[in-house]
């Protein structure tokens, strides 16, 4: 089996912001099949031996340095794509939750490391129709308004 030929198994959390009209995520670098890059939710792989919920405890403070205040289990999408010319394929547990302090990621953004990478962070807003990058997975986009929609009320 090829590195990439297998169902990679990921936790990541819609976070939204205090006045819940946005949500973070990670703005990651252009591909052949996104050449303006791309936006994911905050979180990834789950690891042998872990649960979904501890991956994202973890994923959340790799990528945010900060833990969750709470978390609960919204979906789990699957996500069949292509980057770079190569399938790819992905089952994602997706949470809803919030930051102890939505001001670790300031208004603007800002720029984490993941895995000693950079990592552009920032708030998408929920209502993103005129938003330029994708946001992946598929789904995540309607699972964030459902989010902030519950905060509203």
């Amino acid at each position: 089996m090829a590195e990439g030929d297998h169902i990679r198994v990921k936790s990541m959390i819609i976070l939204p912001s205090a006045d819940a009209t946005a949500h973070a995520v990670a703005r990651l670098r252009p591909t052949a099949e996104n050449p303006h890059g791309y936006d994911r939710l905050i979180g990834g792989h789950i690891e042998p031996g872990e649960t979904a919920r501890d991956a994202l405890d973890r994923e959340v403070f790799e990528e945010l340095g900060a833990p969750l205040a709470d978390a609960e289990l919204l979906d789990v999408l699957e996500n069949i794509f292509r980057i770079n010319g190569r399938l790819g394929h992905e089952v994602v547990f997706v949470y809803g939750g919030q930051l102890p302090d939505p001001g670790i990621i300031p208004p603007g953004g800002k720029v984490f490391a993941d895995d000693g990478d950079p990592m552009p962070v920032w708030w998408r807003p929920v209502d993103d129709a005129a938003e330029s990058h994708p946001l992946y997975p598929p789904g995540a986009s309607e699972l964030a308004k459902s989010v902030t929609d519950r905060l509203k009320k």
